[in-house]
C-alpha cells in the first residue's frame, strides 16, 4: 500500500492579515478525531511580499519559497518543490473544512481518484455590514455556482483543487497565463479524466474527478471591496472573453485595473 502524502501549496503576494489563519486551518483539517494527523506538508509559494508574510510563513509552514512574481509560476514551483504524491492548491485567504484534508486523504484510497476540489462558500469580515438584499444575492450565488461545480467537475482555483502528482505533471502544471489559469487547469483535467484510464485489478476503468461537499471559506474582501455586481460582473466578462479566445494580452489591456494578484 502506498503512502499517501497531501503537499498543500499556498502561494501569497502580501498576504500577511490571513495567511496564520489557513495555515492553522489546514492543519486542524488533517486531524483525526484521535488527535493524529495524516500526512501533509505546507508549502507557502511567495511572489515577493513586502509585508511580514515571509516571517510568519517561515514561522509555520514546512516549506517558504521565493518564487518569481505570477500566480501560475508560484503554483508550479511550489508542485515542483513538493514531496507530495497529492496536490493541494489553496488560496491564502482561504479556510478548509475541519476534517477536509481527511476527506481527500480517503478519497485518493481508490485508484481511480486523480482529482477534484470541494465545495465553497463566502467568508465576510465582521466589521461588513451587507443589506439583506446583498444576503439574498449571495445565498442564490453561492448555491448556483456549487451546483454547476458539482455538476460539471470545473473547480475553480477558491475551491482548493486537488490533484494525483503524476497527473499533474502528465498535465504540465499549470499553463503560463495573467488569468484563468485555474480554470484553464480544470479544464485540462476534466478531458483528461475523460480521455483517459487507470488499471485496477487488470481492468482498464475510468479515471474519476471528484467533488467534496464541505465548503471551504473564502473571503469575500473584493466583493466588499468592489461590490456584488461590479466584482461578479468583472469575473463573468473575463471568463466568457477567454472562452470566447481573447488573448491574456488582451484580456491584461482591458482589465489593466483589476489586481489579480492581490486575491490570492
Amino acid at each position: 500500500m502506498i503512502l499517501l502524502l497531501i503537499s498543500i501549496i499556498i502561494i501569497t503576494l502580501n498576504e500577511a492579515e490571513n495567511l496564520e489563519t489557513t495555515i492553522n486551518a489546514a492543519r486542524l483539517a488533517a486531524e483525526l478525531s484521535t488527535g493524529k494527523t495524516i500526512p501533509i506538508e505546507i508549502i507557502v509559494s511567495d511572489g515577493g511580499s513586502t509585508d511580514s508574510t515571509l516571517k510568519i510563513a517561515n514561522k509555520i509552514a514546512d516549506k517558504v519559497i521565493n518564487a518569481p512574481k505570477g500566480r501560475y509560476k508560484q503554483l508550479n514551483i511550489g508542485a515542483m518543490e513538493s514531496s507530495g504524491n497529492i496536490l493541494l492548491f489553496l488560496h491564502a485567504d482561504s479556510i478548509l473544512p475541519k476534517g477536509g484534508l481527511i476527506q481527500v486523504y480517503h478519497k485518493f484510497k481508490d485508484p481511480r481518484v486523480i482529482g477534484g476540489g470541494f465545495t465553497k462558500v463566502w467568508k465576510w469580515s465582521s466589521n461588513v455590514k451587507r443589506s439583506k438584499l446583498i444576503d439574498l444575492l449571495m445565498y442564490f450565488k453561492e448555491r448556483f455556482d456549487n451546483f454547476v461545480v458539482k455538476v460539471t467537475k470545473m473547480f475553480p482555483g477558491d475551491n482548493a483543487v486537488f490533484i494525483r502528482k503524476k497527473t499533474y505533471k502528465q498535465l504540465g502544471g499549470f499553463a503560463p497565463m495573467w488569468i484563468c489559469e485555474d480554470f484553464d487547469f480544470s479544464l485540462r483535467l476534466k478531458k483528461y479524466s475523460k480521455n483517459n484510464v487507470c488499471s485496477k485489478s487488470y481492468k482498464l476503468e475510468k479515471n474519476k474527478l471528484v467533488y467534496i461537499d464541505s465548503p471551504v471559506k473564502t473571503s469575500a474582501r473584493r466583493i466588499e471591496k468592489y461590490g456584488f455586481l461590479r466584482t461578479f460582473g468583472t469575473w463573468f466578462f473575463i471568463y466568457y472573453l477567454w472562452k470566447l479566445g481573447v488573448s491574456q494580452d488582451n484580456l491584461r489591456t482591458r482589465f489593466k485595473k483589476y489586481k489579480r494578484a492581490r486575491k490570492s
